[in-house]
C-alpha cells in the first residue's frame, strides 16, 4: 500500500484503536490498514482530515501499519456538519410508491450525526415501531468548502463515495408531511466501510452496481447511473442555498424494492441481516436485534 496507497479498492475508513478513533487507509474485507496521514499528522475524523488535505486525494498518505479488528471499524465519518438526503431519485422507486412522476428538483430531507452507525454494527430496532425499513444508497462525501457550484464543476468538490443504508421508520415518517420523524432515529443509518475517491469510481458520474440483500436475498438491484438527479445536479442544487463543508454527506436516494411497498410489506425484524453492496467500494452488513425492555 505504501507505494500505491489508492490501488485496488483502498479507501479512507475510521477505526477504534487504543480507546479512540483514528482515520485509516483500508481495503474492505482485509486486515491490511495504515494510518491515514496528511503532512505526517493523523486524524480522529474525516472532516478534519479532508480540511487538512484541502480535499486532495494525493495529499493523504499511508502512515504506520495497523490491524483493526472487523468489529473496530466505525462509520467513516463520525461528526459530519451536515447530512443531506435525496428522496424519490430512481424511476422504478418513484413508480412503486405510486407517485405519478419524478420530482422536478431533488427531493431533500436531513439527518444528523446521531443517526449514523458503523458498517458492521449490530443495530437495535426501536421498540416504538414495527415498520423499520431498509434503503440501499450511494453517499457522496464533500471534499472541500464550496458554495454555488456549477454542475460542470462538481467533480472538483466531491472527494469520494461510500455506502449507506437510509434506515427509515415508516409509520413515523408519515405522521406528517415532513420526513424528519421517520428518518433521524438514533443509529439507524449505517455508513461505510470506506470512502473511495471519486476519481476511482467515475468522477461525478459513477455507474456502479448497487444491491441490497435481506438475509442473503437480493431485494434491491440497480446502477447508480440510474439516478434521476445525478451527482452534479444534486451537489449544484444543494450548494446553491448552503455552504458545503469537508466531510458533509449527501445520500443520493434508493432504488426500487424497499420493504414498505412489498405485498405484504417486509420490514426488518430481530435476527435479520441487511447488506448493501456497491461495486468498487465494498459492503456494509448489519444484524438487527430487538431493543431491551426499559
Amino acid at each position: 500500500m505504501t507505494n500505491a496507497p489508492w490501488a485496488d479498492g483502498v479507501g479512507v475508513g475510521r477505526a477504534r484503536l487504543d480507546g479512540g478513533s483514528v482515520m485509516v487507509l483500508h481495503r474492505p474485507d482485509t486486515s491490511e490498514a495504515h494510518l491515514a496521514t496528511v503532512d505526517g499528522r493523523t486524524f480522529s475524523d474525516l472532516p478534519a482530515l479532508l480540511e487538512a488535505a484541502e480535499g486532495q486525494v494525493h495529499r493523504i498518505r499511508p502512515g504506520a501499519g495497523v490491524a483493526p479488528a472487523h468489529t473496530d471499524l466505525l462509520s467513516p465519518v463520525g461528526r459530519p456538519r451536515k447530512i443531506v438526503c435525496v428522496g424519490q431519485n430512481y424511476a422504478a422507486h418513484v413508480s412503486e410508491t405510486g407517485r405519478p412522476s419524478a420530482p422536478p428538483y431533488p427531493d431533500l430531507f436531513a439527518k444528523w450525526d446521531n443517526a449514523l452507525s458503523g458498517p458492521y454494527d449490530e443495530i437495535v430496532l426501536p421498540s416504538e415501531s414495527e415498520q423499520i425499513d431498509f434503503e440501499s444508497e450511494l453517499a457522496v462525501v464533500i471534499g472541500r468548502r464550496c458554495r454555488r457550484v456549477a454542475a460542470e464543476d462538481v467533480e472538483s468538490v466531491v472527494f469520494g463515495y461510500t455506502v449507506a443504508n437510509d434506515g427509515s421508520v415508516r409509520d413515523y415518517q408519515f405522521h406528517s408531511g415532513q420526513r424528519t420523524a421517520g428518518k433521524a432515529w438514533d443509529r439507524l443509518t449505517p455508513l461505510g466501510p470506506v470512502v473511495v475517491p471519486a476519481d476511482r469510481l467515475g468522477g461525478a458520474w459513477p455507474d456502479l452496481r448497487m444491491t441490497g440483500l435481506l438475509n442473503g436475498e437480493i431485494v434491491q438491484d440497480d446502477r447508480t447511473s440510474g439516478m434521476i438527479h445525478g451527482v452534479p445536479r444534486i451537489v449544484s442544487y444543494v450548494s446553491t442555498f448552503m455552504t458545503l463543508e469537508p466531510g458533509d454527506l449527501i445520500l443520493t436516494g434508493t432504488p426500487a424494492g424497499v420493504g414498505a411497498v412489498r405485498n405484504p410489506p417486509r420490514y426488518l425484524t430481530a435476527g435479520d441481516d441487511f447488506e448493501v453492496r456497491i461495486e468498487g467500494i465494498g459492503a456494509l452488513r448489519n444484524r438487527y436485534r430487538a431493543e431491551k425492555p426499559r
